[in-house]
């Protein structure tokens, strides 16, 4: 599981930071409905293919690496390409779409943020991201 968030982390890192005040803001939510969600969330993320999830942890940590030198050379449209097609290829695969099933609820309740829109990303980028 923690390889699952690890990868879900790294690729909303590439277009966004997290939004934290959506995500707190749960005034007048009702704690027991989100805490059923959560419990529906767990049971299906277990069909999550894990080796397929390995696969990518594996890419991330080199990508990452790749990423980082890119910056830091100064080839940031080059570490941004690469971010998103990499970003892309993630949100098609077999096992995000699985994941984007199972966290449709918590997302519609503003407990999960929204996986990103790798088409419009704005003024975002993967070097200032990996800054932090």
């Amino acid at each position: 599981m923690k390889r699952l968030f690890n990868t879900l982390f790294f690729t909303a890192a590439v277009s966004t930071s997290v939004q934290a005040a959506n995500m707190s803001s749960m005034e007048g939510m009702n704690m027991q409905q989100m805490m059923l969600q959560m419990q529906k969330m767990q049971q299906c993320l277990l069909q999550v293919d894990e080796a397929e999830l390995r696969h990518y942890e594996s890419r991330v940590s080199k990508l990452e690496i790749e990423l980082r030198t890119l910056c830091k050379s100064g080839d940031r449209d080059q570490a941004q390409k690469k971010a998103i097609a990499f970003g892309k290829e993630i949100t098609n695969s077999k096992a995000f779409k699985t994941i984007e099933s199972c966290t449709k609820d918590m997302q519609l309740n503003a407990f999960m943020p929204q996986a990103p829109d790798f088409d419009n990303l704005g003024d975002r980028h993967i070097c200032n991201e990996l800054s932090h």
